[in-house]
């Protein structure tokens, strides 16, 4: 019995340490969930006392102890007893799978409109980036991708309400500014009607190379009217589409092993992508910070601050420049040194529709 009550113990204490001896210090950008993670908290700020340090601290732990990811598809597997929804995935028509987290259910709903007060800061958040831009003699563009569920909301399995999105709020706020902006969803929407091909995974949050095509065109010509005399290089391209049974960032969370989904890549006619850039990693850490060389020095620079949306972004925007810099997180005010340093032509904030209100909301420290 004693031996028994030993084992126990051990187990226990084997348990409770597992969280702080694979603690995940190092990673900033949690690829699966498409969001950053809560920076180390800082005791004292500014010179004082931190009061909001063990706040703080709470979500960095949460984000970073050992067996998070484990744990989380434990919990969802054990969910998926009602397939059709986890506190992550929500499983919908015709084998599509949606992303319920990050606000996900509130945007689809509608329920959650930008207050006055929200309106009005946002809006003096991004007068003063647009400002600051213009004063140091650099184009910007905001651009928003939709989310899936705004293209796609047939294969919910619940009706949307009819009504303005937040995003639409974000627009309006961009045209009262005469920000630049693309907000795709309209567009997307028509070119779904006319193609053959998804523009979205059906068993992932994004879309696919095809959607991302779209919604390049629009913003390429924001960035012609921003250089009217540059000759741009036009690429012409063909989709290949396939099919496979096991991808998409929605399946663990609805603990699906396989289903079918379709697969696209966009392939330039008559030459591949580095005949028109070079693209290189300049940070350990996985698609944090990138670098595509054009082989025109002559084209305008870039630099683009991002999330998971504009991955598929990149091999349309790399040979429009012949330096491209992106950053896989939202510019704040730190980000003004590096942007002067390198002096680009253009910068282009974008963001994933769920995220665009706090992507957009943090360009300067002072609230």
């Amino acid at each position: 019995m004693k031996k028994v009550r030993f084992a126990f113990i051990i187990v226990v204490l084997v348990l409770l340490f597992i969280p702080l001896l694979f603690f995940n210090a190092k990673e900033k950008i949690d690829i699966s969930e498409n969001r950053t993670l809560s920076a180390k908290p800082l005791l004292i700020k500014d010179g004082r006392f931190n009061g909001k340090f063990f706040a703080d601290f709470d979500s960095y732990f949460k984000d970073r102890f050992g067996g998070r990811d484990v744990l989380i598809k434990v919990v969802n597997a054990v969910n998926s007893v009602d397939r059709r929804r986890t506190e992550m995935a929500l499983e919908g028509n015709d084998g599509w799978l949606y992303f319920l987290g990050d606000n996900n259910v509130e945007d689809f709903f509608k329920t959650n409109l930008l207050s006055d007060k929200e309106i009005k800061n946002i809006k003096n958040e991004i007068n003063e980036i647009t400002n600051w831009c213009e004063q140091n003699g650099i184009q910007c563009l905001f651009v928003i991708c939709p989310n899936k569920h705004s293209i796609y909301p047939e294969h919910y399995p619940y009706p949307r309400p009819v009504g303005k999105t937040r995003a639409d709020q974000m627009c309006q706020i961009f045209s009262d500014l005469e920000a630049p902006f693309v907000f795709s969803r309209d567009y997307l929407i028509s070119q779904k009607e006319k193609n053959p091909y998804p523009l979205y995974y059906e068993t992932d949050t994004h879309w696919n190379p095809l959607g991302a095509y779209y919604s390049f065109e629009q913003i390429f010509e924001k960035i012609q009217n921003f250089f009217p005399n540059v000759d741009f290089p036009k690429i012409e391209y063909k989709a290949n589409f396939s099919y496979s049974k096991a991808s998409g960032d929605l399946l663990s969370m609805l603990g699906i092993k396989r289903v079918k989904s379709s697969q696209i890549a966009m392939v330039p006619v008559n030459a591949v992508d580095s005949d028109y850039y070079d693209l290189r990693q300049i940070s350990d850490e996985p698609g944090a910070a990138l670098i595509a060389t054009g082989k025109n020095k002559s084209l305008p620079t870039a630099m683009v601050f991002r999330d998971s949306f504009c991955i598929f972004l990149t091999q349309f925007l790399s040979p429009l420049f012949s330096r491209t810099e992106y950053y896989w997180r939202w510019f704040t005010e730190e980000d003004k040194a590096l942007v002067l340093q390198n002096k680009p032509d253009l910068i282009i904030f974008e963001s994933v529709e769920r995220y665009a209100e706090a992507a957009f909301s943090g360009f300067s420290t002072k609230k």
